[in-house]
């Protein structure tokens, strides 16, 4: 038999609003007391999270638990920036600190060609898209996710909803919330555990912490944006299908993130009073989702597990009874370990221990984000080869790397980017001194000259001292 959708998935999630709203006021005193002072309303960030009307809160919290037809895609944390390439297009590190999932080459810089050039981590790897959330921390270390489902799930008039278009940007949650009555899109639990919140849970040893982000599902059917990056998406409230202004039903997007992590010590990246921290409460979580699918294979799935009412996995096939062959496609290479050799994406994360050749440098185990290694004893004149690094016919005009140092003061020096041989000229290089320390890491851009075709590349370390002045833990290009 094939599985009809059925209208419940977790039991331990459904709470009255009641509940919900008393949690939120007390929370909030508590924050009023103990935390820094209420965020300002044109703070940078603002455009995560328009005021949400009560029916539109009601509408949200009506559909906590409703599970409808559906289909998903499985995927990993990729790296950590303070970019956000829907909010602050084209600003390095004006956001606070996001985890990205999916799109392992999304940063400010990202454009819709950049990122579908990029890799993913995503299965299905047809899934290029990028999404983001705040970062997560205990005690103030990052906590990456352990799983993250993204579902795709057909809980308003299912059998009319279209796949969403290519390029479209949304957000959901609200990163200046004032108390968790005023962010219902986002909740916190413990698996195994029974209740939810709006705030963290202090979830007892031996479970670990779990959060969800739901989407709106209705579209103006015209723009694929707006000023606030939420006006063209609406929330179907229940019983009633999509407002004449926002008419065309669409599948709700819901994050499903699981850390590996319980107790006390949880914050979030966020913006407090105009400024970008590590201490943002629980109910400050939001996310962003920007439509990057290989388009006929979403259509597919809309058509097959959305209108169709059906549960699907991966694949995009009911699950039990497959009526359907999902198409084949290569595995997406895991970020963090990109291989050796050519066919290197060089939109994608690069991995700065996976050179070919190099001279003077070692690898040693990194506590950056994602763990693996890093590139360290880097002082003047060493050098790492890349092979084949394929940028395409899309023109790259920047660099970042993710860097760490702990030279002492007035050591620094210059890391460098060359084409094709050891000592051709470089096309871009930035500076980089002291971070506070050889773990603290930062991702650092910087411009070069546009770069087509297919490379190899040279990372080339420059300075004038004669001190290790730089570890590095990966690199990528961007537009």
């Amino acid at each position: 038999m094939k599985p009809r959708a059925v209208r419940t998935r977790y039991v331990f999630i459904i709470l009255s609003a009641a509940v919900l709203l008393v949690a939120g006021a007390v929370v909030s005193r508590l924050w009023a007391v103990a935390g820094p002072a209420a965020p300002d309303a044109t703070a940078a960030h603002a455009g995560h999270g328009a005021p949400l009307s009560q029916a539109d809160k009601q509408a949200i919290l009506s559909q906590v638990g409703i599970r409808g037809s559906e289909f998903k895609a499985e995927c990993r944390g990729s790296h950590i920036a303070g970019d956000d390439p829907i909010v602050k297009f084209g600003q390095f590190g004006a956001s606070h600190i996001h985890q990205f999932i999916g799109n392992t080459s999304t940063n400010a810089g990202s454009t819709q060609d950049s990122l579908r050039a990029g890799a993913t981590n995503c299965s299905p790897s047809a899934d290029k898209t990028p999404y983001w959330v705040p970062a997560l921390y205990k005690n103030g270390v990052l906590v990456p996710p352990e799983t993250v489902v993204i579902y795709y799930q057909g809980i308003t008039d299912g059998a009319r909803a279209v796949a969403y278009p290519q390029g479209l940007k949304m957000v959901a949650g609200k990163a200046l919330a004032a108390t968790p009555a005023d962010n219902p899109a986002a909740r916190w639990n413990c698996v195994p555990g029974g209740a939810s919140s709006q705030d963290f849970m202090d979830c007892p040893g031996g479970t670990k912490l779990q959060t969800y982000l739901n989407f709106p599902t209705c579209w103006d059917g015209k723009n694929l944006d707006s000023a606030d990056h939420i006006s063209h998406m609406a929330y179907a409230h229940d019983g009633i299908p999509c407002p004449a202004d926002h008419p065309v039903p669409v599948p709700r997007v819901q994050y499903l993130i699981t850390y590996p992590v319980n107790g006390t010590g949880l914050t979030l990246g966020g913006t407090r009073n105009g400024v970008n921290v590590t201490t943002a409460p629980g109910w400050t979580f939001h996310g962003d989702f920007w439509n990057v699918w290989d388009q006929a294979e979403l259509q597919r799935r809309v058509k097959t597990c959305i209108n169709g009412g059906f549960i699907c996995g991966t694949d995009g096939c009911p699950i039990g009874d497959p009526p359907c062959v999902a198409p084949t496609s290569p595995t997406p290479t895991p970020s963090g370990s990109t291989p050796p050799g050519n066919g290197r994406d060089g939109f994608g994360t690069i991995q700065a221990e996976s050179f070919d050749s190099q001279n003077g440098l070692t690898v040693q185990t990194t506590t950056d984000a994602g763990g693996g290694q890093n590139l360290t004893t880097v002082n003047n004149g060493n050098w790492a080869l890349y092979k084949g690094v394929t940028f395409g016919a899309s023109t790259a005009r920047q660099f970042s790397a993710r860097v760490a140092s702990g030279a002492p003061g007035g050591v620094s020096g210059l890391v460098e980017v060359r084409l094709d041989g050891v000592n051709a000229a470089p096309i871009g290089n930035f500076a980089i001194a002291n971070t506070g320390g050889w773990q603290t890491w930062r991702t650092v851009p910087a411009n070069i000259t546009g770069v087509t075709g297919t490379h190899d590349v040279y990372l080339t370390f420059t300075s004038g001292q004669p001190a290790d002045f730089v570890n590095v833990n990966w690199f990528t290009f961007g537009p």
